[in-house]
């Protein structure tokens, strides 16, 4: 009589895919936490520290002068309008404007999608007249994806740079946060 002999592996081998799907849960799960809390600290408003800048708004409407503030878009637009309210503000050549988007997104998509690419359009025609203390009227700029689809859904902060109160280069004159939902 033949013995066949013991071909099966001890558990011990096995363990490798559980110790991998520990820590892919476990990394989900951090990511999840990190995108509430980065969501529940987000409070639109704006920041003026620029003398100038009067007032900061932000719409989907393309208008000559500035349309009621939006804070909070229910949908997402194609291209947003950041509209700069000034008053004997100097330097406005120097004003350079960024926006970053802060998003919640589950962890799937957070690994698997492709960043939109958002940028700052300065085709727009300002208002403005200028004098010895500087420009007055105002400024208008747009934010659009690269691809021409609509802004994606996020938290939004657009931060307009140029001369500061005190003199310095690159100082943030307006900061203005807004939310686009899906």
């Amino acid at each position: 009589m033949s013995v066949l002999p013991n071909t099966t592996t001890k558990g011990a081998d096995r363990r490798w895919p559980l110790y991998v799907l520990v820590a892919v849960v476990l990394v989900a799960l951090a990511l999840g936490v990190e995108a509430f809390l980065r969501a529940e600290n987000f409070l639109p408003g704006e920041n003026i520290s620029a003398p100038g800048i009067r007032d900061v708004v932000v719409s989907s409407e393309d208008s000559l002068y500035p349309p009621p503030d939006t804070a909070h878009f229910e949908e997402p637009p194609e291209t947003i309008f950041v509209y700069l309210s000034v008053e004997e503000l100097p330097g406005v050549e120097g004003l350079e404007a960024r926006v970053e988007r802060a998003e919640s997104r589950s962890a799937f998509s957070l690994l698997f999608d492709r960043e939109a690419g958002i940028e700052v359009l300065d085709e727009q025609e300002d208002q403005l007249s200028t004098g010895e203390n500087g420009a007055t009227g105002i400024m208008k700029f747009a934010l659009a994806t690269t691809s021409g689809e609509p802004v994606p859904p996020g938290n939004y902060t657009v931060e307009v740079y140029g001369p500061g109160a005190t003199g310095e280069e690159d100082a943030v004159a307006v900061r203005k946060l807004f939310v686009i939902e899906e």
